[in-house]
């Protein structure tokens, strides 16, 4: 037996519910009658047992399954979306093992689309943080840069480099030295290293 002792409420229909000093899960007000949960009362462990295993397991599998249908999600961001409607961790590890079974959340192929549509516009440190960022793990993106390299699915940061100076018409030969710098600077700020901007300016490139 568990003793509930707390209800919170979240909203006018959802309370979180403590047993025995901690927070178990969220229930709607409904429910809090159906299973005659009541602050200072003790639940069985069947009831706990339903609660979590049938009824409260299958709403977070619901939850996540609704959440990707508008948009695709890293394994990360799923599980920020469902911790915000208060599902324990156990409950989320679930709910995200059965999206993952049908492949719904798969965050190498995440990252490889990513990689696809930033490519041009984002040099790769750029793509890494920002992969790393989304709770993306480094092994997973390299595995993602790995099959996009093999797909020929990426640019080379040369190239990306090319591509930006030839935009701005540089000219090794007719470009004065503040004006160079200031191309540099810009490149740098875009997290291409100075060596390969270096390289890259000193070519005959823009002569082809």
């Amino acid at each position: 037996m568990m003793l509930v002792t707390e209800i919170e409420e979240i909203s006018k229909n959802k309370c979180k519910i403590y047993l025995d000093g901690e927070y178990a899960f969220a229930l709607y007000k409904g429910e809090l009658s159906t299973y005659h949960i009541k602050k200072g009362k003790e639940i069985s462990r069947e009831v706990f047992e339903e609660l979590m295993g049938q009824i409260l397991l299958k709403r977070a599998k619901l939850r996540a399954m609704n959440l990707l249908k508008s948009r695709t999600y890293t394994e990360e961001e799923l599980r920020r979306k469902l911790k915000q409607g208060f599902y324990p961790d156990i409950l989320i590890d679930g709910a995200l093992e059965y999206v993952k079974s049908f492949r719904y959340v798969d965050d190498i192929a995440y990252a490889k689309e990513f990689i696809s549509y930033r490519v041009d516009t984002l040099n790769k440190n750029q793509i890494v943080n920002k992969l790393l960022q989304k709770g993306i793990k480094k092994e997973h993106i390299e595995d993602a840069f790995a099959e996009c390299e093999e797909e020929g699915t990426i640019v080379e940061e040369e190239k990306q480099i090319m591509a930006f100076l030839l935009k701005k018409h540089y000219s090794a030969k007719d470009c004065d030295y503040k004006e160079k710098q200031k191309l540099v600077a810009t490149l740098y700020r875009k997290g291409f290293s100075t060596n390969c901007i270096n390289r890259v300016m000193k070519s005959d490139f823009y002569l082809t």
